[in-house]
């Protein structure tokens, strides 16, 4: 009997232990489960809190787009529509957007909340905070202990200002290449696109790149080739999707160090809208004209009886004299001589009959050395000698483009595959990359948009008319000029560039040309125009096509200043091509290089951001508190 009792109780100890122990792990298991949910919905809500942060840069690039180039930071203004700044500053730009799964299932929800900072004359910055909630706001403020919450803050910036692509004596909103042999570029060389060297001997003696400059001085040194010093060796070629035929290069870019493939793409300059520099060319009192001849005076073209289009030829003895930018709504003839610094914007083509030759140039072509003193020396000697910017809403003709030698080689390199200038060139903008960075057709990373038929650009909605965005002369429904795959910015859609394009718009005549085009009948662009060119000193600018046939039969063709085009055709025939970069453009071309080139937009650039930083449930009760609780990136962030 005692030992059967005893029995009994060991068997009730033991079920109660074992009970015990299925009930322990039953919990642990719950709280591991749910632990396991638990963390899962947190990086489920911190995606989400990042995604938020995303939406808003989105949405600040489209407004930035938007606005005129006269009012470029009347979008963004617009933004953050409580004028107060720091604590109860902050404007709800999203609230409560839900993202889903791939079913549409409502996985997530977030709010952001914008704040303007102080900015300047060519900046804005913005300070962002998103907050995400897991499964919901409504879920995580009732207690669900499964609910998680995450938190994502940024200061961004935006800015307005002389634009990057005249920091290369080369620059192809494209693919770039050097096919011919004995082409030589004294400053580094860029493309959007591919850079092929080719089966030809070429090199490329770059320069360093610098963040900014003012007057003669350089600032930012850039370090692009890692080594840490600052000596003057870095520069050299520079391209987003690839450097082919490497090996056939010589000069700094021979070094692989030198040769740079980023996935940044540089925005070219739009130039649709020039009532900017209209207003610019008015307020400077600008001038361009020629010696004892004729002067026009800010802009030409727009005075009903007045002519459209300018012919400029400068001689020694009567050059074309330059007094800061001037604006022609049409087309522009120039070649010869000329004086003084400044710039024509022109609302056509522009055409290089001959020569193009500085009256007073640089003491050298190039600064003795690449190191900052010696660029800094050169650009303080060399800041009143002359400078000429040529920047065209179309496309720039260099040579006589009437001659069968020009248009039959000319044609071919337009019309060849590797030179697309159709406007159906993908979500990159860049022809020839629809098999996407892995080169593989077929794959995920492939440019379906590319050459699919379809011209996709974004248009203005009621919600842009709503927030005030829509700028005057447009309306719900037009097309976003710059959006998609409107490569030149114009609003309208763009074919395979034709030759004609390339014929003067109107026959030469004083009625139809200002300037010192000397009357005859019958005079055609062949008696005013030739070839055989062997120096331009100028610094070019076109989002269309660059297009050249010249020839020098006496030596070298050289070409100071900077080339800067999105297609180009240039052909030549001569000892070689020099491409020798005016090292006052360098540094973004401060308004005092004399060249006053166009401006355009850089990459909005993060200078502050904290992804995991969990803000405390009584601070995010308010805007006010929000801002007083995260004071660093309410003064401005840090660079």
């Amino acid at each position: 009997m005692r030992e059967a009792g005893y029995f009994s109780l060991l068997l009730v100890v033991g079920v109660s232990l074992i009970a015990t122990a299925v009930l322990t792990a039953t919990a642990t298991m719950a709280t591991s489960t749910r632990d396991v949910r638990r963390r899962g919905n947190l990086a489920t809500a911190r995606l989400a809190a990042r995604s938020g942060i995303a939406e808003q840069v989105a949405d600040i690039v489209a407004v930035r787009d938007m606005a005129p180039v006269g009012e470029p930071f009347s979008g963004l203004d617009s933004i953050d529509r409580n004028q107060l700044r720091g604590p109860g500053g902050f404007t709800a730009t999203v609230t409560g957007r839900l993202l889903g799964d791939h079913e549409g299932r409502p996985v997530a929800q977030y709010d952001v909340f914008v704040d303007s900072l102080p900015g300047s004359s060519i900046s804005r910055r913005l300070a962002i905070s998103s907050y995400a909630y897991v499964p919901d706001k409504a879920a995580y403020d009732s207690g669900d202990p499964d609910a998680a919450r995450a938190d994502a803050h940024a200061v961004v910036e935006v800015r307005f200002q002389g634009s990057e692509v005249f920091d290369y004596s080369y620059f192809i909103n494209h693919w770039g290449w050097f096919f011919g042999d004995d082409i030589a570029s004294n400053g580094n060389v860029r493309s959007n696109g591919q850079f092929d060297f080719g089966h030809h001997t070429s090199s490329v003696n770059g320069s360093p790149r610098y963040e900014a400059s003012h007057g003669s001085q350089l600032l930012g040194y850039i370090d692009d080739n890692g080594d840490g010093v600052k000596d003057g060796s870095d520069g050299g070629v520079y391209s987003s999707v690839s450097v082919m035929n490497a090996d056939n290069v010589d000069g700094s870019a021979g070094v692989s160090s030198n040769r740079h493939v980023t996935p940044e793409v540089v925005e070219m300059p739009n130039l649709d809208d020039l009532s900017f520099y209209e207003q610019k060319a008015d307020a400077r009192n600008s001038s361009i004209g020629v010696e004892g001849s004729f002067e026009v005076a800010g802009v030409l073209g727009d005075g009903d009886t007045e002519p459209q289009n300018l012919y400029l030829i400068g001689t020694r003895e009567a050059p074309v004299v330059l007094n800061g930018p001037v604006v022609v709504r049409g087309s522009v003839i120039i070649s010869g001589y000329v004086s003084g610094q400044g710039s024509i914007y022109a609302g056509g083509n522009i055409y290089v009959a001959d020569d193009l030759l500085y009256l007073n140039p640089p003491d050298s072509i190039r600064p003795d050395s690449n190191d900052q003193q010696s660029v800094e020396r050169w650009r303080s000697e060399s800041a009143v000698r002359d400078s000429l910017g040529l920047f065209a809403r179309e496309h720039i003709v260099v040579g006589d483009y009437t001659d069968d030698w020009w248009q039959t080689n000319v044609s071919d390199w337009v019309n060849h595959d590797l030179n697309k200038s159709r406007e159906d060139a993908g979500s990159d903008g860049i022809q020839n990359t629809r098999e996407g960075p892995d080169g593989i057709l077929g794959t995920a990373d492939d440019d379906f948009m590319e050459d699919d038929g379809i011209w996709t650009v974004n248009h203005y909605t009621e919600e842009d008319a709503e927030r005030g965005l829509i700028p005057e002369g447009s309306r719900p429904g037009d097309v976003i000029p710059g959006s998609g795959e409107d490569i030149d910015g114009d609003g309208g859609y763009d074919d395979t560039t034709r030759m004609s394009e390339f014929d003067l718009p109107q026959a030469l005549s004083q009625e139809t040309w200002a300037g010192n085009l000397q009357e005859g009948e019958g005079l055609t662009y062949s008696q005013v125009a030739t070839s055989e060119i062997g120096r331009l000193d100028a610094a070019f600018y076109t989002n269309h096509t660059f297009a050249a046939v010249v020839s020098n039969p006496d030596g070298v063709i050289q070409v100071n200043g900077s080339v800067v085009s999105r297609n180009e055709s240039i052909i030549y025939a001569a000892d070689g091509l020099e491409l020798n970069h005016d090292e006052r453009l360098t540094g973004r071309g401060s308004p005092q290089s004399g060249f006053d080139s166009p401006l355009g937009w850089d990459p909005v650039r993060f200078i502050h951001w904290d992804f995991d930083k969990l803000l405390p449930a009584e601070v995010i009760a308010s805007t006010e508190r929000i801002a007083d609780y995260l004071g660093g990136i309410s003064g401005g962030g840090g660079e």
